[in-house]
Parts: structure tokens; sequence; C-alpha cells
């Protein structure tokens, strides 16, 4: 069934993570928040956040909830010639443990980098559509979780977070290009449009795709 399928789904990415914490344990410790591949080194991003992250952990209110988290990538998107954000990915597992202080997190993340918007995504992977050659071989049907569509519908949802998507609109232009116009309750404008600019620039670097806001009653 579609419940069994995707549940098997959300344990093949906790065992990913697991056997990643096992291989790269040295990372993660307590001179670093960042865990990767073992002999894979930071970037110079990813280095700034894990030493904020440490910052934070060792002095500051939030230091009981970040023990125990870490993230497994970072890296800059340029919005426009003044603006930088930044993106950071987490474990899918952890998302949850986040976001319970994603508000908060995100304020003094800003703070220690520089002003610039930071972004939390979680990490997901997609699985390609199933030939039926590879149908043969697996008996393991596809979760929906893994397409394409809701990996990038994710990402939307991930980057608007506390606010919530109320609803979507494709547009075809004339060229045969499409534009997806989304609908963000009107409660959330006060927090979120100073950064629409920087979500739409995130989602067209992530996915290719071109992305609008609007705020509805």
């Amino acid at each position: 069934s579609s419940g069994i399928n995707a549940a098997y789904g959300e344990f093949q990415t906790f065992q990913h993570y697991f056997k990643q914490i096992n291989l790269s344990m040295t990372l993660f410790s307590q001179t670093s928040k960042l865990v990767k591949a073992e002999g894979e080194k930071p970037n110079a991003v990813e280095s700034a956040v894990s030493q904020a992250l440490l910052d934070l952990e060792a002095n500051s209110d939030l230091a009981n909830a970040l023990r125990g988290l870490y993230f497994v990538g970072a890296e800059e998107v340029v919005i426009r010639d003044d603006k930088v954000a930044v993106v950071i990915h987490i474990p899918f597992p952890q998302q949850k443990v986040y976001q319970k202080i994603q508000s908060k997190l995100v304020r003094e993340l800003e703070k220690k980098l520089s002003g610039k918007h930071v972004i939390f995504l979680a990490k997901r992977r997609i699985l390609s559509k199933p030939t039926r050659h590879s149908r043969n071989l697996s008996k393991q049907k596809r979760p929906r979780s893994r397409t394409l569509t809701a990996v990038h519908d994710s990402i939307l949802d991930d980057l608007v977070f506390p606010a919530e998507i109320t609803g979507k609109r494709k547009r075809v232009k004339l060229d045969g290009s499409q534009l997806l116009k989304v609908h963000l309750e009107k409660s959330a404008q006060i927090n979120t449009e100073t950064k629409v600019d920087t979500f739409m620039a995130v989602y067209k670097k992530l996915t290719g795709k071109d992305v609008v806001f609007e705020y509805v009653d």
C-alpha cells in the first residue's frame, strides 16, 4: 500500500543518515556541527555556520535545544548585488526538532552571519521515475515523497516556514515557460515580505523553476 511504501521510504532516509553519521563522526564533535562524508572538507560558508551554531550552543538560551543537532551542508545564494542568503541543509530526520526553535535560531544566526538571510532546508533525495527494466529488478514502489514534484513542493514549504502555503497556481506564458504562483496566508506578511526575493532566488537556484509569492486573506 502507499502507506507502507511511504514508511519504507522514511526508514531508508533514517538508515542513510545513521550510516552517514557513523562514517563522519570525526567531523561532528565538540569543534564542529557539520557532518559530511569522510574526506570531504567544509567550505568557508559551512565553517562559518558551524562556528555560529557552536557559539550559540555554548552561550545562549538555545544551548540545550541545539545539543545533538547538526547540519550536512551550507551554501550562499546571491539574491541581488547587495544581498546574499545562506542556505543550511539539515538532515530530514531532525527537521521537526529544528522547527521548534527555527524562528529564534534564524534571528540569532542572521546576526552572526552579517545580516544575511538564513534558510533551513531538509535534505531530501529525489528518486528517478522507474523504467520498465528497473521496475522488474525492484518490487519496491517509489514513495511519493521521493518524486521530483513532491520534493520541490517540500522545498517551498521549508522556505516559507513557519508561514503556511494556502494555494498554488501554475501560469504558462506565451513562450511556453511556466510561472508558479504561491499563496501565503495574509497573517504571515509582516514576517516574510522582506524575504520574498530570497525565497524566489533560492527556489530558482535549487529547482530551476520561477516562482512568485502572493498574500491572500
